[in-house]
């Protein structure tokens, strides 16, 4: 076992490794794959496609050529930031109980103002904005 652990440590030397791109590909894949049993039982096409997906989950993981993945996980996390920080902002607001988190309606920057206050103006610290929010 030892050996075993040294050699797969030697061998990743080097490797890119995992990010959040490959993350991504490998649940795609497992949903598709476990759906495709459930609705598209044996058809070809759907499982040559989770293949495909695992396979480039593989290649990319396995690379030595950093710049380019790096790039590649930089252009997933540039189109996923309006999704992630929808989430961030929703689990916020369920975990902070005494303040509540809004987004300014022209510049985007994040507020945080107190609970239970009623409908109260909010100021953007950023662009200086005002708008009207519940707390």
């Amino acid at each position: 076992m030892n050996k075993f652990r040294n050699w797969l440590y030697r061998f990743m030397i080097g490797r890119y490794g995992h990010d959040k791109l490959n993350y991504f590909l490998i649940i795609v894949a497992m949903i598709v794959s476990i759906t495709s049993g459930l609705f598209f039982r044996g058809n070809m096409y759907v499982s040559l496609f989770v293949y495909l997906l695992l396979t480039i989950t593989l290649v990319r993981m396995f690379s030595r050529n950093h710049y380019r993945r790096r790039k590649e996980n930089g252009k997933f996390m540039e189109l996923t930031r309006p999704i992630r920080s929808f989430f961030k902002q929703i689990k916020r607001n369920v975990t902070d109980r005494s303040h509540k988190y809004y987004t300014c309606p022209q510049c985007g920057q994040k507020v945080r103002v107190p609970r239970g206050r009623g409908k109260i103006e909010i100021t953007c610290p950023s662009c200086r904005h005002r708008f009207t929010r519940r707390s």
